[in-house]
């Protein structure tokens, strides 16, 4: 009887150190894997295209180790996960989050750039609200202008200037109509705008020639002339040039 009981209390002080031998084990490979395995899963499921399984993980690794070494990238990477499925007010809230937290950290003008895309992707047609065009514009202006040297300033420029097409056909699509409508001085503002705020629109010749007819319905003749008389000047070869000629001939 006493050898079975000998044995019995050998067996649970085996098993007991078995565990605690597994536990601390356990412990260890914790310590050690948690927050890399956590990053390698998050990161290879990001790779893989798997964005809100990447966004998870990282979450949890930012939420749980705010400390690591891997955390700020965690942020980064949460932002863009959501630019990735295309989740922009989610991404602009993330980048801006991270902007605020890490002002001075060297991809700050990747996250500037990725702020004024997630606007960009948003934009409407010309004929509506143009509110994310004007903000991916201040975006794309302040890289330019804070970080000239950055990698992104170049496309960040190419960006700004297809914006700011954008904007000039915007505001001729709302002077078109004031023109329909015959309220030519509310178009003259929004033609003359275009000139003034967007002196590298690919559509001045189509807005000198209205501007042109504007003035000859408000019969103010010198203004019509010099307006008409710049297209023919400057752009021969542009599509309204021969309306533009034959509106001079009349007026002479």
């Amino acid at each position: 009887m006493k050898a079975l009981i000998g044995k019995r209390l050998l067996l649970l002080v085996f098993l007991f150190l078995s565990l605690s031998i597994t536990s601390c084990f356990w412990t260890k490979e914790r310590k050690i894997n948690t927050v890399e395995g956590l990053f390698n899963q998050a990161f290879t499921y990001y790779q893989d295209e798997k964005y809100r399984k990447a966004r998870e993980a990282f979450e949890e690794l930012r939420d749980n180790y705010p400390l690591s070494k891997y955390s700020i990238v965690a942020e980064l990477r949460i932002a863009d996960s959501y630019y990735h499925e295309k989740e922009y007010s989610e991404a602009i809230a993330h980048y801006e989050d991270f902007r605020k937290l890490h002002p001075t950290n060297p991809v700050i003008s990747y996250v500037i750039y990725q702020i004024g895309m997630s606007y960009f992707k948003q934009i409407l047609s010309i004929d509506r609200d143009q509110t994310f065009t004007e903000n991916a514009v201040k975006q794309f202006e302040y890289l330019i202008s804070r970080y000239p040297s950055s990698t992104y300033a170049s496309s960040a420029q190419k960006m700004l200037e297809i914006c700011k097409e954008k904007l000039a056909q915007h505001e001729f699509y709302v002077g078109h109509l004031y023109f329909k409508r015959e309220k030519y001085i509310s178009a003259l503002y929004r033609f003359n705008g275009i000139l003034e705020n967007f002196p590298k629109s690919s559509i001045k010749d189509k807005v000198y020639l209205y501007i042109g007819e504007s003035y000859l319905s408000l019969e103010e003749k010198e203004k019509a002339k010099t307006a008409l008389t710049h297209l023919v000047e400057n752009y021969p070869k542009s599509e309204h040039y021969s309306k533009a000629q034959k509106l001079l001939a009349k007026l002479r």
